[in-house]
């Protein structure tokens, strides 16, 4: 409504929030006693960390899930050093609340951070009314969310529980999952947030605010114990950049240090970060560069995709050919199949992109069994006509009395995995209706 279809009025609201990420670095930094000097490299660190540009880049949950973690640590932070009275709970509270509401993991980072807590003096933080009605407001915003997911039969650890027996991600030992940290946060930035978590553990003057290294030490080995993404905690790591550059302050005692590893790790973000992680480059001179760069910026892929860019860059190509490819076949069957002909994605992406891509070729709408999608249903559907992207004929033989391939799907940079072909599907032997329970799945 506001922005219009297009890659950048889509992601205009991430772009927002990785903007506020950078900014709320800042004021981190400032909380925990840094002038301007460390207030600016804080900023600049995480502007130049890979992992936030990752994920700014593009319209999802983890482009807000910084904001709502540093947030909720900046009004703690006020509270543990008496910059904020107890009321600040409520407003914790809400943070927190939208962040479940966001994405689940911020559950976990809850957990982590009330062991944090508990560990540390500021316990007492605790012990208020003001926290019990954070509390309270935490969980009033998160109810309907929580029995959404009961009603459904918890989706959610159904998805986390078919991933983590598949084969889909790769499993990271620790040290392997150490260094991936340093990977996505820049490598040049490293002493940046190493040297904020040994401040905030060791250090006497940050001896307030020690329950954040303290949940950073629980949520680390709490992440390596699921085998979670190593992106997961990326959330947490500005705090660790705004305590690093106060600690640099109070090493030095001069603002020319903060102010040169500022001016690097610029420079760092316009030749390497930023090229490598927007989408800037075209395509066929993004791995030649990329090569000439690997020393500062080493591949930390999550999952194990092949692709001929890195899958992040090459999950973005492919949609609008895929569409046009439905399209044409879909116009070229006869008027009178074209009436009860369904369009079916084998997941949420493609579906998607049928569904906002394919309104101007007049397209219907698509259906799906993947995730959420099984839940809004076959749309009327009988399967007795249906397109469909797959691998093999063979794969729907036994349910369909016709299968004909109308030829492959292919694009420039999509990952390889996506190689697919067109098939148009006839006379399904038992209905959509009656079989749909067997098309849901959640991975």
């Amino acid at each position: 409504m506001l922005f219009g279809v297009s890659p950048a009025g889509v992601r205009i609201f991430s772009f927002l929030a990785a903007g506020l990420n950078v900014g709320l670095a800042g004021l981190l930094a400032w909380q925990l006693g840094g002038r301007r000097a460390a207030q600016v490299l804080a900023m600049i660190a995480v502007l130049a960390a890979p992992v936030f540009l990752a994920t700014s880049n593009y319209l999802s949950m983890n482009s807000f899930e910084p904001c709502f973690w540093m947030g909720m640590l900046f009004v703690l932070l006020r509270m543990a050093d008496g910059s904020a009275g107890p009321r600040a709970w409520l407003f914790f509270g809400l943070l927190a609340g939208l962040g479940i509401e966001n994405k689940h993991s911020t559950v976990f980072f809850l957990i982590a951070l009330l062991a944090g807590l508990l560990l540390s003096p500021q316990r007492r933080l605790l012990r208020s009314r003001w926290c019990a009605a954070g509390v309270a407001l935490l969980l009033l915003i998160a109810v309907p969310n929580f029995l959404w997911q009961w009603i459904h039969h918890f989706p959610t650890y159904e998805l986390l529980s078919n991933i983590a027996h598949s084969d889909k991600n790769i499993k990271l030992p620790p040290l392997a999952f150490l260094v991936a940290q340093i990977n996505i946060l820049f490598v040049v930035a490293a002493p940046l947030w190493i040297g904020g978590l040994i401040w905030l553990t060791i250090a006497r003057k940050a001896r307030t605010w020690r329950f954040v290294a303290l949940t950073y030490l629980v949520f680390l080995p709490m992440m390596m114990l699921l085998h979670a993404k190593h992106y997961y905690l990326a959330p947490i790591y500005p705090v660790f950049f705004a305590a690093g550059a106060v600690a640099l302050g109070y090493l030095t005692r001069r603002s020319w240090p903060a102010i040169g590893y500022a001016v690097v790790l610029a420079c760092f973000f316009c030749l390497v970060t930023a090229p490598l992680v927007l989408t800037i480059l075209p395509p066929e001179n993004y791995n030649a560069y990329s090569a000439k760069t690997r020393l500062f910026l080493n591949k930390a892929e999550a999952e194990k995709w092949t692709s001929p860019l890195p899958s992040f860059l090459s999950a973005l190509f492919g949609y609008p050919q895929m569409v046009e490819g439905f399209a044409a076949r879909y116009n070229a069957l006869p008027p009178e199949a074209r009436a009860h002909t369904a369009i079916f994605c084998g997941n949420y992406s493609e579906a998607s992109a049928v569904n906002i891509l394919g309104r101007k070729y007049g397209l219907p709408t698509a259906i799906s069994g993947h995730q959420t999608y099984f839940y809004w249903g076959w749309n009327g559907y009988t399967g007795e006509s249906v397109l469909t992207l797959g691998r093999h004929r063979e794969d729907y033989t036994d349910n369909y009395a016709e299968v004909i391939d109308l030829g492959p799907f292919d694009a420039p940079w999509i990952q390889d995995s996506e190689h697919l072909h067109y098939f148009w599907l006839r006379h399904r032997k038992r209905s959509y209706a009656a079989d749909w329970p067997e098309f849901k799945h959640w991975d």
